[in-house]
């Protein structure tokens, strides 16, 4: 039927245009992107397996690089130990060297300095090998610096190894104090003739034992010290760098200065704030009067001094008052040891984990290279000398042990780079197969779309003509009317 008002030719025309545009579109839009998959429209199950295979993809090469840092890291570490294995091997040449009888004291000396040189280059090295922030041959355990009260530290820092003698100056200064939770302690002074008093003192000015300062006989080391009254032992022994607390004033009513006669083990025992404090008493107040020895300062018997607490409840202060030098040793039950967190965190040799696997949908697969702390301490180095027979046996000992461990610490680096080679190759294989299998589902298959690309241009220029055709034929009905 001719009609002037539907024109069904045009129409299938018009139809026909539309879908192969959509074509077209899609072979032009593969042909300039060169995928196949452009959106989901495209294919939804294929883009979701190729976003699968992309983030693997993504993932192993991120892996590869982790691998690569692990690998320098190791290799940084194990060119570290090589070093300090040389000098290890050539600390040990020293000892055997020293350990020669034909070796005189002073020749046993010159050794010792170059073996003492050598175990701070070994802490240089230890300390000062760093990669990527980390320091994998420091100390595993840093000792943290200990809480001051002004310039005074703990007594636990002073006396480390618990009956064990250590020499120090003594004067109208403070020689440690003692941490609120000690639990039986007891501090020996050996004044070694020249007398030196052990005093104790509470952080606000509380003389708690010791020699006194005034009253009917003053002690000669205070008054030598020109410390004679209240006034001048507030003045020049407590300030704050001296670990009292600020506004502090010298009290004695509570002082405990001995008993009649001197007691190594106390010869009188005072109460204050829950604590029981024992004193021995001075032994230069109690030799003979008669002789004029008496608190003169100097002490030809009973040369120690003593005071023993058996419960700390507040922080205490120990000061040693004379005019030399002194020994002395610590014993205790426990004994806090109070430390600060530096504003730099220490150098510590700490595990570092290196990510091996990280596939779509499977756990994390890891490996760590363990802390290898070679430090002199942690090697068992520290307090060795060449400087006696026994000594030397000693430091030849601890060097054989230290050797073994830094060359155990390198099979480990060794094994774990060529570990990490091998899952670089396997990643690297595994790699390519998967963006082989990615380009298989996504990418365009340029022949394939250029083909369908020119067919779609072909009946585009087919449907352009034909519309025209279809167009023309409205015009017929002017034809019949002419007619």
């Amino acid at each position: 039927m001719l009609t002037i008002y539907n024109n069904e030719t045009a129409l299938a025309t018009g139809n026909a245009r539309a879908a192969n545009s959509s074509l077209l579109a899609q072979s032009i839009e593969r042909l300039s992107s060169g995928l196949r998959i452009n959106g989901a429209r495209d294919d939804a199950a294929g883009q979701a397996i190729a976003n699968r295979m992309q983030a693997n993809v993504n993932a192993d090469s991120a892996v590869t690089r982790g691998l690569n840092d692990a690998i320098s890291y190791a290799q940084t570490a194990e060119s570290a130990l090589g070093n300090i294995g040389d000098m290890l091997i050539k600390a040990k040449s020293l000892a055997v060297r020293a350990a020669n009888g034909t070796m005189s004291v002073s020749d046993r000396q010159s050794y010792n300095a170059e073996y003492q040189q050598l175990l701070a280059s070994i802490n240089g090295i230890a300390s000062g090998t760093e990669i990527f922030g980390q320091f994998p041959l420091a100390t595993d355990k840093p000792e943290l610096p200990p809480v001051l009260l002004g310039n005074v530290a703990p007594i636990g820092t002073k006396f480390p190894i618990a009956g064990q003698n250590y020499s120090f100056n003594s004067g109208v200064i403070s020689l440690a104090y003692i941490p609120a939770g000690t639990t039986n302690i007891s501090i020996t002074v050996d004044s070694l003739s020249m007398d030196d008093d052990v005093q104790l003192f509470t952080r606000d000015g509380k003389h708690l034992a010791g020699t006194p300062i005034e009253g009917g006989t003053p002690d000669f080391t205070w008054a030598s010290k020109g410390v004679t009254d209240a006034a001048s032992a507030t003045s020049k022994l407590m300030s704050v760098s001296n670990g009292f607390s600020s506004g502090a004033s010298y009290d004695a009513s509570g002082l405990n200065e001995g008993g009649p006669a001197w007691a190594l083990n106390g010869s009188e025992t005072s109460s204050y704030n829950g604590m029981s404090i024992t004193y021995s008493g001075d032994g230069d107040r109690y030799e003979d009067a008669a002789t004029g020895a008496a608190n003169d300062g100097t002490v030809t018997s009973n040369t120690l001094e003593r005071v023993s607490i058996d419960n700390v409840s507040e922080d205490l202060i120990v000061v040693v008052v004379g005019n030399g030098s002194f020994n002395s040793n610590l014993t205790w039950g426990s004994l806090p040891q109070p430390t600060a967190t530096p504003a730099v965190p220490p150098k510590q040799s700490q595990p570092l984990e290196v990510i091996t696997s990280a596939n779509y949908g499977q756990p994390i697969q890891s490996d760590t290279l363990g802390p290898t702390p070679s430090d002199t301490k942690t090697l068992g180095l520290d307090n060795t000398s060449l400087l006696t027979d026994g000594a030397i046996r000693t430091a030849m000992g601890a060097l054989d042990a230290a050797l073994n461990k830094v060359s155990s610490y390198r099979s480990d680096y060794g094994s774990k780079i060529n570990r990490y080679e091998s899952n670089k190759s396997v990643l690297s294989q595994q790699s390519i197969a998967t963006q082989a299998a990615q380009s298989r589902i996504q990418d365009a298959d340029y022949a394939q779309e250029a083909s369908k690309l020119a067919m779609a241009q072909i009946k585009e220029q087919g449907q352009n003509a034909v519309t025209k055709m279809a167009n023309q034929q409205a015009q017929n009905v002017l034809t019949l009317l002419r007619d």
